[in-house]
């Protein structure tokens, strides 16, 4: 199992940054390699709700499904996250203070075939880099264009 936690400090209120981040539209906008997030069950920040994240990196695509499995609104959100090669638990957890916003995001994963399950330690600090720089964007959009990146 690899595992690795990120935090960065949103100056916006917790609930502009709860939309923000609720909102499939602005998923593109911020991560990597991320062309389209597709909703296939339930509204996004539902439990149980579903998704399709249709990825393109190196002129391969790929999909992998998000699941909801916990919520607690504007504070703290866990998806599963599968495909055919990878299974990861994903937390994210918001903290508001003094009209900012910490955002954490743990991640825990482990590869379903030998392969990836031997690289993904390895690949560990790389995603850590990749994942900062993500919540470094995230932010940058976040207090430039408020909720909604796509105007």
């Amino acid at each position: 199992m690899t595992t690795f936690k990120v935090s960065i400090t949103i100056n916006q209120p917790v609930d502009i940054v709860t939309d923000a981040l609720m909102n499939p539209d602005n998923f593109p906008y911020w991560q990597t390699d991320l062309v389209k997030f597709e909703v296939i069950e339930r509204k996004p920040g539902e439990v149980g709700s579903i998704g399709l994240l249709h990825y393109s990196q190196k002129g391969k695509s790929y999909v992998m499904e998000d699941k909801l499995i916990y919520c607690e609104p504007g504070k703290k959100y866990v998806s599963q996250v599968t495909s055919d090669v990878l299974t990861a638990r994903v937390e994210t957890i918001l903290q508001s203070s003094d009209n900012k916003t910490e955002m954490t995001l743990i991640w825990e994963g482990q590869g379903r075939n030998i392969i990836l399950k031997l690289l993904l330690p390895l690949l560990r600090n790389k995603m850590i880099k990749q994942s900062r720089t993500e919540l470094g964007i995230f932010k940058n959009l976040i207090e430039t264009k408020g909720s909604n990146f796509c105007e």
